[in-house]
C-alpha cells in the first residue's frame, strides 16, 4: 500500500516587525505557529524574514513534508508604494520636492523630515522583506527533501487577520473587525461577515486616518518607541495620570467617528507634537499624556462598534488587527457596545496573518475542503528540546528533583504560598505576545511588595507595570465585575472591592487586571497547579507574567530558560517535570 503523501500548507508573516511562521495539515488543522523572535531570542525581530535558515531547519526536521504549498500575509505591493519608493530612492530628507509637501499633506500631517525617515523604516522594509519572505523554505525543502520549488502566494493582509480569528473562534457567524496601523493598500479598517467557511469583506475600508497610527503617536508623544513594542507601556502608564482637558480638546479636534469612517485633521498631528515638545500644555506628565490618550482612544473605539452595530447588527463581534491588543480598550467592548460575545485571538496583530496565510491557502488549493473550525488551542509553539534539558540536569550543577505530576503541583504550589518565585515551562509554547501557563514565570498574587519585587529582581523594568491574575474559570465571574470569559489576557476588567486585598500583586493601580481564565480543557497542568494552590491558600488564582525580562522576548530554547533563571531574582525553574534550585 503507498504511502500516504503528508502536504502542509505553510504560512509567514512578511511584515518588518513580528515575523512568524504557521503550518497547517492537509486536513486544515492548525499544526504549529510561533514568532521567529523565539527562536532568534531578538525582541520582535525588526528587519527580519519569518522564515530564518536555522529556524526553518529546525522546523523542516521537525515535521514529515512530502509536499507543500507557501505564501505571505501581504498581497503585491501597490502602485503606489513602488512608485515612492523608486522617487526616494533618487531624492534625499533635504529636497523641497513637491512629492514630500504631497505626503506631509496627506499622511496625518507629519513634517516632511520626519515622513521620509518614517517611510523608509518601515514601508521600504516591508517591500524588502516580501520580496525575501518564503524563499527560505522553497530552497531547504528541495535541498533536504526533494520537493520542487512552488512559487509564493500572495494574501490580502487584512483577510489573512479574518481568516486566523474566525478559525480559532467559538463562533460560526459573526462580524469581523480588523483594526491596524495598515494593511494592504494603506487601508486601515475592514469588515467582514462570516458564516461557517465563507468570509465576505462587507466595507473595504479606507485610508483616511489609522487608529493604529493613533496609538503609534500617542506612544511617541510618551516619549516611547513603537519599534521596541512599547505601547504596552503606555497602556500600563496610563492609570497613574489624569485627564488633561487641553490635549484631551486637542485631540477630539483631531479625529473623529463619522459612522463606520475615522476622519482626522492630518495638520493637528504636527500642532499636537509641537505643543508637547515645547511644554505648551500647562502641569502635563508623560503619565498624563497616556491617560488622555488611552481614554480618548477607548472612547473612538467604543464609538466606532457601536457604529458598526448599527450597519452591521450581530451577536458575535470578532476583533483583529494591532489595535486589538489594546486589552485595556478590549475590556470595555462587551459593557458599553450591543455585541453580545466578542472574541479576540491569542495573536491578534500580524504573527497571527501567517496562521490566516496557512488556512487561506489550504482553502484555495482545497475548495470543497471544509476548514475546521473552533480551533481555539493557543499552545502551537516549539516544544522542549530533549536534549538540551538532558544536558542542563548533567552539567549545570544545579540541585533538581524529578517529580510526577501530582506531587509536582503540590510541590510548587507550596513554594508559591511561601513566596517564592517560579519559572514554569510545560510543554508546547504559546502562539501570540502573552505567556497562558506554558512559558511563564509565576508568584503569590496576595503578597504585598511581589510586584516591586519581580519588576526590581526578576523582569528588570518600570514600577508600574502590572502583572496578569490568572484565574481559574469557575471562580472569575466572583473576582471580576462586569466578567467575560478571558483565556488569552485579552481582556481588562474591574477587581471586585472585596477581592482587591487578597490580589494585592496583581490589582493595578485602577483596580484592575488583564486576566487570563484557565480551564482544565485548556490547560490542564497549569490549572492543576492553580488548584493546588487554591486549595493551600483559598486563592483561585497566581499571579503570571511571560519568561523573560524586560527587552527580550518570552524564553525558547532551554538555553534561553536558563540564561534567564541564572541572571534574575527567579527562587526556582520547572521544566515540565524536572524542578531546579539555585
Amino acid at each position: 500500500m503507498a504511502k500516504k503523501s503528508n502536504k502542509i500548507y505553510i504560512g509567514l508573516n512578511a511584515s518588518y516587525h513580528d515575523p512568524s511562521i504557521a503550518l497547517v495539515d492537509e486536513d486544515g488543522f492548525i499544526i504549529y505557529a510561533q514568532a521567529t523572535e523565539r527562536h532568534s531570542q531578538n525582541k520582535r525581530s525588526l528587519f527580519t524574514v519569518a522564515d530564518n535558515f536555522y529556524f526553518v531547519e529546525k522546523i523542516i526536521d521537525s515535521n514529515n513534508i512530502d509536499d507543500y504549498e507557501i505564501g505571505t500575509n501581504w498581497e503585491e505591493h501597490s502602485s503606489f508604494f513602488k512608485k515612492i519608493y523608486f522617487l526616494l530612492l533618487t531624492l534625499d530628507s533635504s529636497s523641497n520636492s513637491g512629492i514630500f509637501n504631497f505626503l506631509a499633506e496627506k499622511v496625518s500631517g507629519i513634517k516632511q523630515s520626519k515622513l521620509i525617515h518614517l517611510f523608509f523604516f518601515t514601508r521600504i522594509a516591508n517591500f524588502s522583506l516580501r520580496s525575501f519572505s518564503g524563499h527560505t523554505f522553497r530552497y531547504l525543502l528541495n535541498k533536504k527533501n526533494g520537493i520542487r520549488q512552488k512559487k509564493i502566494n500572495l494574501n490580502n493582509h487584512h483577510l489573512c487577520h479574518a481568516y486566523h480569528a474566525h478559525f480559532t473562534s467559538s463562533f460560526t457567524s459573526s462580524i469581523i473587525l480588523i483594526i491596524d496601523g495598515s494593511g494592504d493598500n494603506g487601508h486601515s479598517i475592514s469588515i467582514f461577515q462570516a458564516e461557517n467557511q465563507n468570509i465576505k469583506l462587507v466595507n473595504k475600508g479606507f485610508k483616511d486616518f489609522s487608529l493604529g497610527s493613533f496609538y503609534s503617536s500617542l506612544t511617541d508623544f510618551c516619549g516611547l518607541s513603537i519599534f521596541s513594542g512599547e505601547e504596552w507601556k503606555v497602556m500600563g502608564m496610563a492609570p497613574y495620570g489624569t485627564l488633561n482637558k487641553e490635549l484631551y480638546e486637542d485631540f477630539k479636534n483631531w479625529i473623529t467617528v463619522d459612522g463606520i469612517y475615522i476622519k482626522s485633521n492630518g495638520r493637528k498631528h504636527v500642532y499636537i507634537e509641537e505643543k508637547i515638545k515645547n511644554n505648551q500644555y500647562k502641569n502635563i506628565t508623560i503619565k498624563d499624556i497616556a491617560y488622555t490618550g488611552q481614554l480618548f482612544f477607548e472612547e473612538l473605539v467604543i464609538k466606532f462598534v457601536n457604529e458598526l452595530y448599527k450597519k452591521h447588527p450581530h451577536q458575535n463581534l470578532i476583533i483583529a488587527g494591532g489595535c486589538a491588543l489594546n486589552s485595556a480598550c478590549i475590556g470595555k467592548l462587551h459593557i458599553f457596545t450591543p455585541y453580545k460575545h466578542i472574541f479576540v485571538p491569542s495573536a491578534p496583530a500580524d504573527d497571527g496573518g501567517a496562521v490566516g496565510a496557512a488556512l487561506l491557502l489550504f482553502k484555495k488549493y482545497n475548495p470543497l475542503k471544509n476548514i475546521p473550525n473552533k480551533q481555539a488551542n493557543p499552545y502551537l509553539g516549539n516544544e522542549i528540546n530533549e536534549k538540551e534539558l538532558e544536558h542542563i540536569i548533567k552539567f549545570s550543577g544545579y540541585k533538581h528533583v524529578k517529580l510526577e505530576y501530582p506531587q509536582l503541583y503540590k510541590v510548587i504550589a507550596k513554594e508559591l504560598a511561601d513566596g517564592k518565585i517560579i519559572g514554569w515551562v510545560q510543554g508546547k509554547a504559546e502562539f501570540g505576545p502573552r505567556s497562558l501557563g506554558n512559558r511563564s514565570i509565576l508568584a503569590n498574587p496576595s503578597l504585598k511588595g511581589m510586584k516591586d519585587k519581580i519588576n526590581a529582581t526578576v523582569k528588570f523594568r518600570e514600577e508600574y507595570r502590572p502583572f496578569a491574575p490568572s484565574i481559574l474559570e469557575e471562580y472569575a465571574n466572583d473576582y471580576f465585575e462586569n466578567y467575560y470569559p478571558t483565556p488569552y489576557m485579552e481582556r481588562v476588567l474591574t477587581i471586585k472591592e472585596d477581592k482587591r486585598e487578597q490580589l494585592n500583586a496583581v490589582n493595578h493601580i485602577d483596580n484592575t487586571g488583564r486576566l487570563q481564565t484557565v480551564s482544565k480543557e485548556n490547560n490542564e497542568h497549569f490549572y492543576n497547579l492553580i488548584s493546588e494552590f487554591n486549595a493551600l491558600t483559598n486563592i483561585p488564582v497566581l499571579l503570571n507574567t511571560s519568561f523573560n525580562v524586560m527587552g527580550k522576548p518570552i524564553v525558547d530554547s532551554v538555553a534561553d530558560m536558563v540564561a534567564v533563571f541564572v541572571t534574575s531574582g527567579l527562587d526556582a525553574m520547572v521544566i515540565n517535570d524536572y524542578v531546579f534550585y539555585k
